[in-house]
């Protein structure tokens, strides 16, 4: 992602079997996926919305989309960030604080927020994203390489510590503290798999398309309501909120590869991709 490292002109290629990324190319297949991606985050806005609050559907589309979308998002923002020299890095991280800092004003004058230092360090529906990603690049930054060299040990930790945040009562939405220790471990894997293949043949499409209808009709029988933990914005509601993420995170991954594989494919979908911070930027003032 330039701008956000799945959102924006991300100048890579991936080639089949080996993921190499030489600049002034792009991969077709992840701007594809990329437009599917914030196709469902909008449409997940869509039935947060009072209309839809007693809907059973729109709370099982919900709860389904919201297992991989974001780990998917930041998978793949960390599998385009890389390490650079500051006079790169730093206009870079600018890129992204920038519409955070307009759209924060613009909500905290238009739509009502009350001007409180709280309100102003929360960050105002999708613009969480940025400021997490902002954290993720700049850890990542300045994390000596030794210690990046132990890929599974630091996996391991973080993973154990986006499920203990969600027991600390003052990481919440402020500063996006929450979500950012929360799905941080999504980032680094995708950091830790660049240069590998994502793709899978053609022949196991049909079963990742089955494997994603089959989790939706599992959410379907189950779960009616929206399940709240889903949003990683706040700490666990009760201590079934820490069972609930670890069955996210299992499934994250497998729903996640199946997505890529399904969704790679259409050059007009590639075309649109290539705007997708655009998309989820500006769909906020529309799906309020």
């Amino acid at each position: 992602m330039g701008t956000i490292c799945m959102m924006t002109n991300c100048e890579q290629k991936l080639t089949p079997g080996m993921e190499s990324q030489t600049p002034g190319f792009r991969d077709e297949r992840i701007d594809s996926v990329k437009f599917w991606l914030v196709f469902l985050v909008i449409a997940a806005h869509v039935t947060m919305r009072k209309e839809f609050a007693d809907s059973v559907a729109c709370a099982v589309l919900w709860n389904w989309m919201n297992v991989f979308i974001m780990p998917l998002f930041i998978f793949i923002s960390g599998y385009f960030s890389r390490k650079k020299d500051k006079k790169d890095f730093w206009p870079g991280i600018w890129k992204l604080l920038e519409p955070l800092v307009v759209f924060q004003v613009v909500a905290l004058l238009f739509y009502g927020k009350p001007l409180t230092i709280k309100s102003i360090l929360t960050p105002w529906y999708m613009l969480w994203y940025l400021l997490s990603l902002v954290c993720w690049r700049l850890l990542l930054q300045v994390v000596p390489d030794k210690i990046l060299s132990h890929a599974k040990l630091i996996l391991a930790g973080m993973f154990c510590v986006s499920l203990l945040i969600g027991f600390v009562p003052f990481f919440g939405r402020a500063l996006s503290l929450q979500r950012t220790f929360s799905m941080m471990p999504f980032f680094f894997l995708g950091y830790f798999m660049k240069g590998r293949n994502l793709y899978l043949p053609d022949k196991y499409k049909p079963l990742c398309m089955l494997f994603l209808t089959g989790i939706l009709a599992i959410a379907s029988l189950f779960f009616h309501h929206r399940i709240n933990d889903l949003y990683y914005a706040t700490p666990y509601q009760s201590i079934h909120g820490a069972a609930i993420r670890m069955i996210s995170f299992a499934l994250a991954v497998p729903m996640s590869i199946a997505f890529v594989n399904v969704f790679c494919k259409p050059k007009w979908a590639a075309r649109q991709g290539k705007m997708t911070l655009q998309y989820y930027i500006f769909h906020a003032l529309v799906i309020p």
